[in-house]
């Protein structure tokens, strides 16, 4: 695989500052599916308005990954395959940072039109179908490539994504590796009888409280965008994400030890609300799925790139890197799904059985 110079990031990372918006709005919705679709009429208005007569369309971005990060690359690389396939007829504003709110408050967005894309992960959808619950399944794929070849442009993914979709009104474009989740936290451990009431920071969905419970600890849902002030005051001890957006979010700082549990691979996406997306032109639409497929292609390279680069990260900043044997921990989950999430077992099967 191609590797990217440290100078090509650098430079893009410094577009990045320059290429993010600095002021944006949210606003509050009801939860629920009812929530995506709770504004279908005024989505469908303001994607057809100025469309047919091939006026710009404007579309707010909404990210609340740090600036610079690789979520953030890849969110204005698709912004800018957007503006090029589509001749500028579609413009794309990229705010990151949390500018228009969390991850929930972004999603119940898009059926408010407060703003047209989110890019997060599969499983921040869980509210609305508990499909969405199998990209959080501890422990459900061997190893990377496993995961990619389900995930990644498998036909089986490809159900998924469509499937979440359907049940949850949305349309999810692209699909790019997260990377694995490891732990950042105060307290070392290797193995899961040290977890015993660990205080540690998940986002706001069952199947990572459900998870981590089942390993002994003590779950506490909470937005990433408020987790370094939680571990700063010791409200929770420890978090789980992906080594990038550990580093992007600063958690060097408030944490000894990054331990490789590698527990789960999940999938990030650009999603829009789905009678907004089917409501735009066809030749448009066309042109977003092209973008999103580059664009997550792109940003699945980065992320492959410089996990290690990014583990040297942590290091250099003091952080001990903490080798683990996995297998004790995948051994909790034995019969994880059937128990808990017993609609995703035959998903879970489909899963395990492709080679």
């Amino acid at each position: 695989m191609k590797r990217f110079l440290g100078v090509v990031l650098a430079a893009t990372m410094a577009l990045s500052l320059a290429a993010c918006g600095s002021s944006g709005s949210s606003g509050a919705a009801k939860s629920g599916s009812s929530a995506a679709g709770s504004a279908a009429a005024s989505s469908e208005a303001s994607a057809s308005s100025g469309a047919a007569d091939g006026d710009v369309i404007e579309m707010k971005l909404a990210n609340p990954n740090p600036v610079g990060d690789v979520k953030d690359l890849a969110s204005i690389k698709f912004s800018e395959l957007a503006a090029e396939k589509t001749n500028g007829r579609v413009q794309i504003k990229v705010y990151s940072g949390g500018q228009l709110g969390d991850a929930r408050d972004t999603i119940e967005g898009l059926g408010l039109g407060t703003n047209e894309i989110v890019c997060e992960s599969l499983g921040t959808l869980d509210a609305y179908t508990s499909l969405a619950n199998i990209d959080a399944i501890p422990y459900m794929y061997r190893d990377y490539d496993h995961y990619a070849k389900v995930m990644l442009g498998g036909e089986l993914g490809k159900e998924i994504l469509e499937k979440v979709g359907e049940e949850g009104n949305f349309k999810l474009l692209g699909g790019m590796y997260r990377g694995a989740r490891e732990c950042t936290t105060k307290k070392k451990f290797t193995t899961p009888e040290e977890l015993k009431g660990l205080k540690i920071r998940v986002p706001n969905q069952q199947v990572y409280i459900d998870a981590w419970n089942v390993l002994g600890a003590s779950p506490t849902p909470l937005a990433l965008t408020e987790t370094f002030t939680a571990l700063q005051q010791n409200t929770v001890e420890a978090q789980e994400n992906a080594t990038i957006e550990s580093y992007g979010f600063g958690f060097y700082d408030v944490c000894d030890y990054l331990v490789k549990t590698n527990h789960v691979y999940s999938t990030d996406l650009f999603i829009f609300n789905r009678d907004y997306f089917n409501n735009l032109p066809e030749d448009i639409q066309q042109a977003l799925i092209e973008a999103a497929d580059e664009a997550s292609a792109y940003r699945t390279e980065l992320s492959l790139d410089k996990e290690a680069e990014y583990e040297q990260m942590f290091k250099d900043k003091g952080v001990e890197i903490v080798e683990i044997d996995t297998q004790p921990f995948a051994d909790k989950f034995d019969g994880f799904t059937e128990e808990y999430f017993p609609e995703l077992v035959d998903w879970a099967n489909q899963i395990a059985a492709v080679e």
